[in-house]
């Protein structure tokens, strides 16, 4: 390659990095909400769901523990006060003076469209007279259960009635001797704060919970220790494990690579150099993903530069083989080689790309782009960023030890191959069912003492199930409202049938339209009222003109506009019901963005088949629909349609790529060794995983995904046809060998790591590398003899290469 086209390519290569941040710096989007990974199963059963959207989502759960009982209550009233300052939070809850009736003031005026307690008996001479002795009670009683100043106005208690549905969601919590809620034996304080939906980041929710801690030890004794459960903990401290893990381990086998590249080259450029071709495909496939789909989720990410990997391959082919040669044309001679194992492996992800699986089309356009960009950087720009001595007169002759492999030998290993092979079918036949294992409980990195904890403190506050909920979809809040309304009596049924033990719904909060007609209507008109309250006052020792005000709001009540969504104002009630009724763009239902989002939360389902069946034969009729959603069998699902989906792919891609093989080497032998080989190293990989008593998970097919480009790469190289010379079958056998061994050395470190995910992924790939390097070298054609100086026919150049061979 002459300067000025190794110009040109560093230029376009520089321009093409630009662009590629350009795109991500503009328009870079990272997703993580599973919802956009994976299709929405409920969707087709017009159910869609979102599972971050989930009232229990942002609800992170706290417990005080050591100390005294009083110290306790004394350090958990002191947090909750600090906390409700935060702008993140949305509420925080202690048991002491939840929902009490000053908080409810802005709602004062809404009482009587809301209240479920309003009926015509209400306002009756008899039900009056009980209430007004209730308000006497309040008056002399220390601890009122109506503030005094609200008596004139509300002497019915209409908000204490909308104070217990606020307090419905934790009746079964247990307040202890100071007014706190305690977990049953007495020994920790219960504290549960509801996060700001603007707050509900992940990055949002780590500061958060960092704030947390920071008040906690300003105000706390030395002998109090502060416990965080709920789905914010648990996302933050997974987060944090994985970054600490993939922090150390990356760091580790960084310097292991170094370290073996080192001593195999006595060069530093084939270190940093060696990176090159990687980082460009990963900046290239995530800018092309951004451009096509308009943003890039996490998942696809990680899961991408995993299976990147194999790029790592082909600057090493490059500098293995370039001893002492000029790079540029070494890169020439190896481009062939390159483009087949590029293609074939491009080709696996092109058809991933084709699908309708959104998670599975991003994986497959960011390997697919990352595959080319990496390859092109290696052929036309990677000879030229070598300095100028190492570009012309080529790098040092590598050192590492060769595997010795003789005609016969490559035969009797052949036939330990097939045993093997065949020993592998047969334990994936004996299989049945296959063991995959799509819980999520295998993919969690969080601690199971994390889990536990999340589900002592749930039982102990009576907060509801967070794996079942009922889902209803409408086309307007409203009929959202009246179908959540419509369920009151099935849900009671079943309450009183012990499959569950208590419920909520938005339509508790904020009734429907017709609901609240309903109790303007029951209210008496402006004379009979005032009528009543003169007969019941006499009795109670109160002035009838007192009551003035409660006359006027009941007047005011009877011609008021229903409240809605929109018009209810800030406050308990508004935050109650903002996680249970999501607005159009505030979930992200495939296909139903224009639906409103009705959630009924369960507490204590037992049986969830009976809950089932009770609502498809009592689902009110309308516009609504009205589901039992299962969420982890949900997401399980999902993970299950993944892995159907990318087998079913990995099926036709194996057939495209045997007929790209022929296609591309015009030799059915070559492209059968290539195919057997790459299908040996998979089929032992699973076999050996099996045998270790491993159910395998969506991060063992990942896995596996990587296995197959690894498999190709080396059955390509040690198949080509210059590699059947003894000096290039050197070469070649030391190219794929480092290859090998610096893949082999990454994923061995990774299978230490007490992640499942780290585990799961450098377990299987080092296998699959030890695999597929001896398959390929096993299947590769045997190497032509070295010539001798009584051999028949021997050229000059043989000759010269037999005095002077490569080491």
């Amino acid at each position: 390659m002459s300067s000025l086209p190794s110009r040109a390519a560093v230029t376009l290569w520089l321009a093409g990095l630009l662009i590629a941040a350009l795109i991500l710096g503009l328009r870079g989007e990272m997703a993580t909400d599973l919802g956009r990974f994976m299709p929405d199963p409920g969707a087709e059963a017009g159910l869609p769901l979102d599972v971050d959207a989930g009232p229990g989502a942002r609800q992170l759960l706290l417990a005080i523990e050591g100390g005294d009982a009083a110290r306790r209550a004394t350090a958990s009233d002191g947090l909750a006060d600090a906390l409700r300052e935060d702008p993140a939070v949305a509420g925080v809850h202690n048991g002491r003076g939840d929902f009490d009736p000053e908080a409810l003031e802005a709602i004062l005026d809404l009482r009587y469209l809301l209240s479920p307690a309003v009926t015509p008996e209400r306002f009756s001479r008899e039900h009056l007279d009980t209430a007004f002795a209730e308000r006497r009670d309040d008056l002399s009683s220390a601890v009122p259960t109506m503030p005094r100043e609200l008596i004139p106005r509300d002497p019915t208690g209409e908000l204490l009635e909308l104070g217990e549905r606020l307090r419905d969601p934790f009746g079964d919590a247990t307040r202890g001797q100071h007014g706190v809620w305690t977990d049953p034996a007495g020994e920790r304080a219960l504290l549960v704060v509801r996060i700001a939906p603007e707050a509900a980041g992940l990055e949002e929710q780590t500061e958060l919970l960092q704030r947390v801690d920071r008040e906690f030890t300003a105000l706390a004794a030395d002998d109090l220790n502060l416990l965080q459960a709920g789905p914010p903990a648990i996302a933050v401290e997974s987060r944090e494990r994985i970054r600490a893990e993939v922090t150390a381990f990356s760091l580790a086998a960084s310097l292991a690579l170094a370290v073996l590249l080192l001593v195999v080259f006595r060069h530093p450029h084939p270190v940093w150099l060696a990176a090159i071709p990687l980082g460009s495909g990963i900046l290239a496939g995530a800018a092309v993903v951004t451009l096509v789909f308009g943003h890039l989720h996490g998942i696809a990410l990680a899961f991408g530069i995993t299976v990147l990997g194999v790029a790592l391959d082909y600057p090493l082919h490059l500098f293995a083989h370039a001893g002492r040669r000029a790079a540029a044309r070494v890169a020439g001679e190896l481009w062939p080689a390159l483009v087949l194992g590029a293609g074939s492996t491009a080709l696996v992800y092109a058809l991933m790309a084709a699908t309708s699986f959104p998670g599975m089309a991003q994986l497959g356009l960011f390997v697919l782009t990352g595959i080319l960009v990496a390859a092109a950087v290696t052929r036309w720009v990677l000879p030229a960023l070598l300095p100028r001595g190492a570009r012309e007169r080529g790098l040092p002759e590598p050192r590492l030890p060769l595997p010795s492999l003789r005609p016969r030998g490559q035969r009797a290993g052949l036939g330990l191959l097939l045993v093997a092979v065949i020993a592998a079918l047969a334990v994936l036949l004996s299989r049945d069912p296959f063991p995959w294992n799509d819980q999520l409980t295998a993919l969690n990195p969080v601690p199971e003492e994390a889990i536990a904890l999340d589900r002592e403190l749930r039982d102990a506050l009576g907060l509801p199930d967070v794996r079942h909920l009922v889902l209803i979809r409408g086309e307007s809040a409203d009929a959202v409202l009246q179908a959540a309304h419509a369920l009151d009596e099935p849900l009671e049924a079943l309450r009183d049938a012990g499959a569950i033990t208590g419920f909520d719904h938005p339509a508790r909060i904020l009734p429907d339209i017709v609901t609240q007609r309903e109790r303007q209507a029951a209210l008496p008109e402006r004379d009979t009222l005032a009528e009543h309250v003169e007969r019941a006052v006499r009795d109670h020792g109160f002035q009838a003109e007192a009551f003035t005000p409660f006359l006027d709001d009941v007047e005011r009540s009877r011609e008021m506009d229903p409240v809605t969504p929109d018009s209810l104002p800030d406050g308990p009630l508004r935050q109650a019901l903002e996680p249970l009724l999501l607005a159009p763009g505030e979930h992200s239902a495939a296909g139903h963005e224009r639906a409103w989002i009705g959630q009924v939360l369960l507490r204590g389902l037992s049986d969830a088949g009976a809950v089932s069946q009770r609502l498809d034969a009592d689902a009110p009729a309308g516009g609504a629909e009205i589901g039992l959603v299962d969420l982890r069998a949900t997401t399980e699902a999902m993970v299950a349609d993944f892995r159907t989906a990318a087998l079913t792919r990995l099926a036709l891609a194996a057939l495209a790529v045997t007929a790209l093989l022929w296609l591309l080497t015009r030799d059915p032998g070559r492209s059968l060794r290539i195919v057997t080989a790459v299908a040996a190293g998979l089929l032992l990989t699973t076999a050996s995983l099996l045998l270790l008593g491993i159910e395998l998970t969506l991060f063992h097919l990942i896995a596996l995904m990587l296995v197959i480009g690894l498999g190709l790469d080396y059955a390509v190289f040690l198949g080509r046809p210059g590699a059947m010379e003894p000096d290039e079958a050197r070469r070649t056998r030391r190219s794929v060998t480092l290859c090998a061994l610096s893949t082999g050395l990454v994923f061995a470190l990774l299978a230490l790591s007490s992640l499942p995910v780290l585990r799961a992924l450098g377990l299987t790939v080092a296998l699959g590398v030890v695999f597929s390097y001896v398959a390929a070298l096993l299947l590769a054609r045997p190497v032509n003899p070295s010539p001798t100086p009584e051999a028949p026919g021997p050229g000059p150049g043989l000759l010269r290469s037999r005095k002077n061979p490569t080491p």
